[in-house]
């Protein structure tokens, strides 16, 4: 399987990272990828990106060495409730926005409250992608809650980095990866590249999804044309 995007990079801006714009879209290029997001921490994360660097992004060029470049946040669940860290206004100019989990930002609670804040936060039209929902911290009902995101225009984040910076998380995404193939929710293959090196590595999570025949027409992020078909039609978002 050959996944031509990699819809979740950070740069400096996020301060645990370790690259520039141009460095994530030099390596994209270089490996073949036709599309990258940017997508740094929200504010509420200790060393996040500034507000105004959100709101900043439409200064970049929709090019850099060939390689499209979304403009994008993964911005921080900060409650059970299912509230983001950034506001509508922020969200409405980008062309991608993870919604995540961190321990850091919200300390992990019952399964029953991260179930009811997923429940919650499936109803914002503002929310792309759910971000490495395979973290156990912050364990949730599956069963309950991917058939909501499949109805709210969710997509599912197989996070590759997760494998090995999440303890628990393979097996929790085989898990996941197997309900969202029962029950027919897309889903997004990413890197979670936090240096320009890590672009594209989403070797481990891409064989998972072979080893369990997972549909690829359910791959959402496997060309720059699917995705951005995707975002046309349930956001109304015209990406090229």
């Amino acid at each position: 399987m050959t996944v031509k995007t990699d819809l979740h990079c950070h740069t400096i801006a996020s301060a645990h990272a370790f690259s520039t714009v141009l460095e994530l879209a030099q390596y994209a290029a270089k490996k073949g990828l036709e599309a990258i997001a940017v997508t740094d921490h929200g504010p509420a994360i200790p060393d996040g990106a500034h507000l105004w660097h959100f709101g900043n992004q439409r200064c970049l060029p929709p090019y850099i060495h060939g390689v499209r470049v979304l403009h994008g946040a993964e911005t921080n669940i900060i409650d059970f409730e299912g509230n983001v860290d950034l506001p509508a206004d922020i969200l409405k100019k980008l062309d991608w926005v993870i919604a995540s989990f961190h321990a850091p930002v919200i300390n992990p609670g019952t399964p029953e409250q991260h179930t009811q804040a997923y429940l919650r936060l499936a109803e914002n039209p503002l929310i792309d992608v759910i971000g490495h929902s395979g973290d156990g911290k912050f364990a949730y009902d599956y069963e309950k809650v991917l058939p909501v995101f499949k109805n709210n225009h969710k997509l599912v984040e197989i996070n590759s980095h997760s494998f090995l910076a999440r303890p628990g998380s393979q097996r929790n995404c085989r898990e996941i990866a197997l309900l969202c193939k029962r029950f027919s929710v897309p889903v997004v293959v990413d890197s979670d590249a936090h240096v320009c090196f890590e672009v594209g590595m989403l070797g481990a999570a891409c064989e998972l999804l072979e080893d369990i025949d997972f549909p690829q027409d359910l791959i959402m992020n496997l060309t720059l044309a699917r995705i951005a078909g995707w975002l046309k039609s349930h956001r109304g978002r015209d990406i090229l």
